[in-house]
Formats: structure tokens, sequence, C-alpha cells
């Protein structure tokens, strides 16, 4: 097949990052190349074109045998691409992607014109874009990773007397790094640092509130992959707690590497981090239960290594890399083109 993608950027996140991995595979056996829209070059970029993916700033719609649109934000260049080209719409938006409908440029009609829509897990189209699903178009496709779990050394100066916690995504109050630093203050452990990975806002006042609590923090900023996995293996747990995320990425990874993770019970994030069995979870909001969590796993170590291996295991029986690639093919080519 050639496939043209589209997503509204290619910073280091979420989204774009489950889809280079997505293209990165698929290139294997079909032509990619990504619309571009003008804009600033952003970090992703190079990774794409590194992997043989074309970035483009105008194509023929005709030469191609499918579409794979990424996000909820896409909804107008779906409009202007149904009926010429066959599209799939991935929208991969929790909670957050329901202030997109209230933009002037939302155009929910994209629901029902697309050829198919993807979804990553069954709780968005039972509590979030049920109104919006006004047709059988549209299939739950589980997230893989695909990330290299090769061994790389210690990309910081690690000290063994010290329990390294890993907070990974970019530094926002959805993600909740406010509630992994009050968990840290509430404990009062001065032998716990907290890892932030992840890109911040240049004068941002909450991740100055963050740097200013007393914490011990180290902060690399934003890295590319192969970083981000020696961060997370030299790391002993991943802290999670978010206010409105999926099984999302940083979930996702810390369970490849078989790190146990402490995390939110938001929306579908318990079907997989399951209490006292593949992780620990904490009520939304609530940083002394989060704090309660650190203390145990850093009390009991060998109950973080069950964690981590019994998260492991799940991820490889719901979120295997191999099965998301192939079912996101099937459905590409269900409504390719047929030359």
């Amino acid at each position: 097949m050639r496939i043209l993608a589209y997503s509204h950027n290619f910073v280091r996140e979420g989204a774009p990052i489950i889809l280079l991995r997505l293209l990165r595979e698929l290139r294997k056996r079909h032509e990619i190349d990504i619309l571009k829209l003008k804009r600033p070059t952003e970090p992703l970029e190079a990774e794409f074109e590194r992997y043989g993916i074309a970035f483009k700033e105008k194509v023929s719609l005709k030469e191609y045998d499918v579409a794979l649109f990424n996000t909820v934000t896409a909804s107008e260049i779906v409009m202007q691409t149904v009926g010429r080209c066959p599209l799939a719409w991935w929208i991969h938006e929790s909670k957050i992607g329901l202030r997109y409908t209230k933009m002037e440029d939302f155009k929910p009609e994209a629901f029902v014109a697309a050829d198919r829509i993807l979804f990553p897990t069954k709780w968005q189209t039972q509590w979030l874009w049920r109104p919006y699903l006004k047709r059988d178009n549209w299939t739950v496709v589980p997230y893989g990773i695909g990330m290299d779990l090769s061994p790389r050394p210690c990309p910081f100066d690690k000290r063994p007397d010290r329990f390294y916690l890993l907070h990974l995504g970019r530094i926002d109050p959805r993600k909740g790094q406010d509630l992994s630093v009050q968990a840290l203050a509430h404990l009062g452990n001065p032998k716990i640092t907290l890892v932030l990975l992840g890109s911040r806002k240049e004068n941002d006042p909450f991740a100055q509130r963050l740097f200013e609590s007393g914490v011990d923090i180290l902060h690399p900023g934003s890295v590319p992959e192969e970083q981000v996995a020696a961060y997370i293996q030299h790391c002993d747990a991943m802290i999670f707690p978010t206010r409105d995320d999926l099984i999302t990425l940083a979930i996702l990874e810390g369970l490849s590497f078989s790190k146990c993770v402490l995390t939110s019970d938001f929306g579908p994030i318990p079907e997989t981090i399951i209490q006292g069995r593949t992780g620990l979870l904490s009520p939304v909001n609530d940083f002394r239960v989060l704090a309660g969590n650190v203390r145990m796993i850093y009390e009991d170590r060998e109950l973080a290594q069950r964690l981590g291996q019994s998260g492991n295991e799940i991820l490889q029986r719901k979120h295997s890399f191999a099965a998301h690639v192939e079912a996101m093919e099937r459905e590409l080519t269900r409504i390719a083109r047929q030359r």
C-alpha cells in the first residue's frame, strides 16, 4: 500500500511517538509519506526521516491507497480528505480531547464521514465519544509499544543508596507531576529522588513550583527514545498519577521493562494496572494514598519486583506490539483502494 499519514504535531509526546513506532514498522512493507502543513521543524521529524518516511507539504490524494490521520484535532482535514482517499482516523485523546469539540474548527461530521475510526480503548467509545459515533465505522485497537529493550548504560550519576522514581511525560498539571512531588514531600524520605523526564514550557509557574518544593528532583528534560529506555531501565519504579490519560505511553513503557508502576485509577487504567497484582493505584488527586504506595515499594523491593513482572505479563497479553501492528495494518488494508 501507499499510505499518507498526518499528525497535528511532531513533538516528543504520546500520540506522535505512537504514530512513529507504527509507521516505522509498516515502512518495512509499505510506502509512507507524511503530510506536513507549514510550520517550524519539530523534534520527531528527523526520526521519521531516519526511517525513510518523507514529509511533503503538497500531495495528490489519488496517488495514495489509504490515509491515516492522527488525533481528534484532525477533524477539519478529515473532512477535506474523505471521498478523495480512503481514510482511517486515529483518536487517542481522553477527556482533554473534549475541549477541542468547543473550538471553531471542530467538524463533528468527520465522525460519520471517516471510513474508519480507531480508538486505543473501549472506554473512550463508552464515556467520551459515544455522542459522535452515529454509525458502525469504528473499532478498538489496543496500543503496543515497539520499544528497543536492549540493555543501556545508566544516563545519570546513580547513587546506590538512593531510590529513583521516574515520572515520564511533559511537565503539565494533567500529568500530575505536582502529585508526585506532594507525595514525596509528605513522605519526607531524603533517599528518594524524583526523575522528571519530559519537556517543560519556558517560565512555566507550574514547573517552577515543582523545583522549589524541596523534593530531590532530577530533570533531564525531553530526550530521544534510546535515552528514555535507559532512564526507565535504571530507575527503580515508575510514578504516574495522571488526572487524564488512557493506558498511556509512560505506563506501557514502564511495564515493557518490568518496572512497578504507581498510577492513578483514572478511566481505563485499572484494566491494565490491577491494584496489588500488576501495579499500585491511587485515587485521582490523592497524593496521600500515592505516598503510601511509594512507601510500600520502598520498604518492600521484592513486592516492587513482583508487581513489575506481573505488569509485564499483562502487557504481553493485552498490548503486544506485534498484535497492535497487525491490527492497525488490517484496518488500513480493509478500507484501502483496490488497484
